[in-house]
């Protein structure tokens, strides 16, 4: 006897399963539909069937959107609240593949972004979960172990990840219910705050590259820094807000100082 739908469905999210997706980010009908019931039920065909109805975003996913402000690119962390017809409608029911969301990031306007446009929030981390790495030179009074940097009080527990934000390098310890898209999000607030509290020095560096390679402070008179002196203080800091041709004058003026000293 012929399987009935209810049967193919829990076959489908047990495959699923099997093959370590989550069923909920499926249309399980159409994976039946296409694999089993038009199709012939090989390999290949439930393959297809299962790529062409995975659900890459859902309400509530978190998301990276990359808007364009004065003449800077900020990026900015949100959850989806909704998705869009290419009017700007709502969908009346769910779609595998809608063509936009809606997401409000805490730091700019609410936007309507194309899916193609958007960028999974986890995709711009590195998630570090070996102990000897993530407490590597850990703080001694705290028999080496380093506290997670969530919202724990004076008692915190121990961290278990380390992340890692790509786009600057900055590391931040949180124990695994603290390790969250909330949290991460917030973490890479931290580096779009100080790229707006930088825009004048990269505005500089952008149009006059060389202010970086400037007179450094001299001998003896080390409270009088120079402005180049100032912009370098910046860059050791900052280095991921450093514009490239900037960047490459300050190799080249460390170079020679080097070369020199030899």
């Amino acid at each position: 006897m012929a399987a009935s739908m209810r049967e193919l469905r829990d076959q489908a999210r047990e495959h699923l399963g099997w093959e370590n997706r989550a069923p909920e980010r499926y249309d399980i009908d159409g994976i039946v539909r296409d694999a089993w019931i038009n199709g012939n039920g090989s390999e290949e065909t439930w393959k297809t069937a299962v790529e062409k109805h995975h659900r890459r975003f859902m309400v509530g996913d978190w998301v990276r959107i990359t808007v364009a402000e004065d003449g800077f690119t900020e990026h900015h962390y949100g959850p989806i609240e909704n998705f869009r017809k290419p009017d700007g409608n709502y969908y009346r029911r769910n779609v595998a593949r809608p063509h936009a969301a809606f997401v409000h990031p805490e730091y700019t306007h609410s936007h309507v972004v194309p899916l193609t446009d958007l960028v999974e929030e986890i995709t711009d981390f590195e998630i570090i979960t070996e102990w000897s790495e993530v407490h590597e030179g850990g703080p001694q009074h705290n028999y080496g172990v380093y506290s997670c940097m969530g919202a724990h009080g004076p008692y915190a527990p121990p961290a278990k990840v380390m992340v890692i934000h790509k786009i600057s390098g900055r590391k931040k310890r949180f124990c695994n219910d603290c390790n969250t898209p909330d949290y991460r999000a917030r973490f890479a607030d931290e580096a779009l705050h100080f790229q707006r509290n930088s825009r004048q020095t990269i505005s500089e560096l952008r149009a006059n590259p060389e202010l970086i390679a400037g007179p450094t402070t001299e001998p003896g008179r080390s409270w009088e820094e120079t402005p180049a002196d100032e912009y370098r203080s910046w860059a050791d800091a900052f280095p991921w807000l450093v514009p490239a041709a900037a960047a490459a004058a300050y190799t080249e003026w460390r170079d020679q100082r080097t070369a020199v000293a030899a």
